[in-house]
């Protein structure tokens, strides 16, 4: 295994960086959109994209690829310090005259990242490996609520990516995985980047912090819906989505007042009860508060192609046969569909709410934590302000990235407003159809006046009862501002 070393890792990363081995070379560089991998065959064509003799594709052939390098063919390129780091540490092991990677680096956020490399997911070895950042860690990574938190706990670690990026923002992190060799490379990682406020613990869901309280909880817990065929980073020995359940029922134990759960789950669908009736099970009577986006759903036939293509278990059993076992489990259980998406809870003393939501995917090119703090705080102000006098004392205020999309039509030789949307982007975008006066009365709204102030004005311009106004006010306003269209 990995080992983190007394001495700083300062020189290591830097080098990296300077090499290029960035996060921002990952993201633009075609070449690094596909791990090397022997079903899909495309290892010499990487090979051949990573040919030029620089620093950046002898890092690249290392720690991505996964390809051992005869030393001399790295003379000038990688010093040697570095290169005694990198075997002292055990990211390489020297093979007679060949240097050979024991590890997949990836970079994020000015961090770099171990795990084990992705040709593991072919082997044997692929039920206990520790996985490096996938798809539902970087969903969950943009989800993340990035604000002060004095205790912040990652469930399921992996690889502790999620705790060594919320180290920034919280007092203390804590890292905990079933997995022991997870907990190995999250206690690497922290060493890595030069992380002093995150500890790595080993245990099943919360036993590892019996006792203890959180400010953020995040989970990508191993919801996978399959029978099991014992890969532990994305599996769970529960019946169907029963780990999803139990983690969601035993969480507020274990969060402070005010506190969030964050966390990618799956679900099912069973004959005799709806997709959301069975997560209001899960969410009611639990003392807080929840939102849940759906973004995905799958037939049975269809999620067990797309996941047994994407896990590649190592069996015995051909595809067709995996194929064959995992519909035979759905079929005896009733399951209908298997649903997917993002979950956030907030314990709050007091009548607690339930939001599911569907969403067309999400496109997570940018962090979108902060619009869970606005919907959740747009919330509470909607619970609480329910009378017109209350609501008239609001100071209304567009986001500064809300637009209005507008389509014309021709009549009598004139371009005229046909239809227009005040629109919200980003990756929870909200839309809502306006008409010219409400468009206009908006334009007011920057965070100085009230809403009686801005409805009475209203209704003396257009000479019509104030009371009516306010009435008409009150209900645009409450339709903006569950949109997060406005703030208040």
């Amino acid at each position: 295994m990995l080992t983190p070393l007394s001495a700083n890792p300062k020189q290591l990363t830097e080098f990296f960086r300077e090499a290029g081995f960035t996060h921002e070379q990952f993201q633009k560089n075609p070449t690094l959109r596909d791990l090397p991998s022997r079903r899909l065959g495309n290892l010499p064509d990487l090979l051949e994209r990573t040919s030029e003799h620089t620093a950046l594709h002898v890092l690249l052939r290392w720690f991505f690829l996964g390809v051992p390098l005869e030393s001399e063919s790295i003379a000038g390129l990688v010093p040697a310090p570095v290169v005694a780091q990198l075997l002292e540490t055990g990211m390489l092991v020297r093979d007679g005259g060949r240097l050979t990677p024991k590890v997949m680096l990836t970079p994020c956020e000015g961090f770099l990242f171990a795990a084990d490399p992705a040709g593991t997911l072919e082997s044997p070895e692929s039920s206990a490996m520790a996985l490096w950042p996938n798809q539902s860690t970087r969903l969950l990574q943009m989800f993340t609520i990035r604000r002060p938190s004095g205790a912040t706990l990652d469930l399921g670690a992996g690889c502790g990516i999620l705790a060594v990026l919320a180290s920034g923002h919280s007092r203390q992190a804590v890292a905990t995985d079933l997995n022991p060799r997870a907990t190995e490379f999250a206690r690497f990682n922290v060493w890595l980047n030069g992380v002093t406020n995150v500890d790595c613990l080993t245990g099943d869901t919360f036993k590892p912090v019996e006792g203890r309280t959180f400010d953020l909880i995040m989970s990508n817990p191993p919801f996978f819906v399959t029978p099991s065929t014992g890969q532990i980073y994305c599996e769970n020995s529960m019946e169907l989505d029963g780990y999803c359940r139990d983690l969601i029922r035993a969480a507020p134990r274990y969060l402070n007042e005010g506190g969030f759960l964050q966390m990618t789950l799956e679900w099912v669908q069973v004959s005799g009860q709806s997709w959301q009736d069975r997560l209001n099970e899960w969410l009611e009577h639990t003392g807080c508060d929840a939102w849940v986006l759906r973004s995905f759903v799958r037939s049975g036939a269809a999620y067990a192609a797309e996941r047994i293509g994407t896990m590649m278990p190592y069996s015995p059993l051909t595809a067709n046969q995996v194929f064959d076992e995992w519909m035979a489990y759905y079929r005896a259980r009733g399951v209908e569909e298997i649903h997917g998406g993002i979950l956030v809870m907030r314990r709050r003393s007091g009548q607690n709410w339930i939001r599911i939501e569907n969403v067309n995917g999400l496109e997570c090119a940018e962090p979108f934590g902060e619009a869970i703090v606005e919907l959740f705080a747009n919330h509470d102000r909607l619970a609480s302000d329910r009378s017109a006098d209350q609501m008239m004392a609001w100071k209304p205020r567009l986001p500064s990235d809300v637009r209005i999309d507008q389509q014309l039509h021709l009549e009598g030789g004139e371009w005229k407003p046909s239809s227009m949307q005040l629109r919200r982007p980003g990756t929870l975008p909200s839309f809502l159809a306006l008409d010219p006066q409400v468009a206009d009365f908006l334009r007011r709204c920057d965070g100085t006046r009230t809403l009686g102030d801005l409805g009475r004005d209203l209704a003396a311009e257009v000479k019509v009862d104030p009371e009516q106004v306010c009435r008409q006010c009150c209900a645009v306003m409450r339709k903006l501002v569950e949109r997060r269209l406005v703030l208040v």
